[in-house]
């Protein structure tokens, strides 16, 4: 699915409202099969309908979790992010996108240091945690319990990263040790009260 500044990560949520014909015909095509597929962020300033990569290639592949549809044929559904994967080819262009692609594993090239600032993540994140905060004392409570350091960035990127170009560039990230760096300088930022 190609969406213009939407990226979803491994272990986050995005719902979705599917009503274009297309992709009514794709969500049928996933939950026939095995309920996944991609939401692709569109690439800037392309005629997405031409092109023919109209989306970055690195994105993640999601489950749909719940889904329900209306009498219209119009459907509401939870997306859940499963893996990072990179798009290496186009089975299917019409009348929906069927992408090749193979995994896009986390990179943990120096284990102590990606700890130590997954430490400093959660710290900060149960900092901006509580009423008018981009995260509830339930989700805070989980990230004290979770010892997967890719698996911190990816919710904390989820929650706290609205700007759609900088939700991408930290997909892209391979080593999880540069992606909890920018995110722990983006979490201090929002703490001095700047950065979106």
């Amino acid at each position: 699915m190609v969406l213009g500044g939407a990226t979803l990560f491994p272990r986050g949520y995005m719902p979705l409202f599917i009503f274009e014909p297309r992709y009514r015909a794709m969500l049928e095509y996933a939950l026939e099969r095995d309920r996944m597929f991609c939401v692709g962020h569109a690439r800037p300033g392309i005629d997405v309908e031409q092109a023919i990569d109209p989306v970055f290639p690195i994105t993640t592949m999601g489950m749909v979790r719940a889904c329900v549809t209306h009498p219209d044929g119009t459907s509401h559904l939870m997306l859940s992010g499963v893996e990072r994967v990179e798009i290496i080819g186009w089975e299917q262009i019409s009348p929906f996108r069927v992408a090749t692609v193979i995994p896009r594993p986390c990179l943990v090239t120096d284990r102590d240091t990606a700890v130590s600032a997954a430490l400093d993540l959660v710290d900060l994140s149960t900092r901006l945690c509580g009423k008018g905060q981009p995260i509830s004392e339930q989700l805070r409570s989980h990230l004290h319990c979770v010892k997967d350091p890719c698996m911190i960035a990816d919710v904390v990127a989820q929650s706290f990263v609205s700007d759609p170009t900088e939700r991408q560039r930290l997909l892209e990230m391979d080593d999880v040790v540069d992606r909890l760096g920018t995110l722990v300088d983006h979490l201090s930022a929002l703490l001095a009260g700047g950065g979106k």
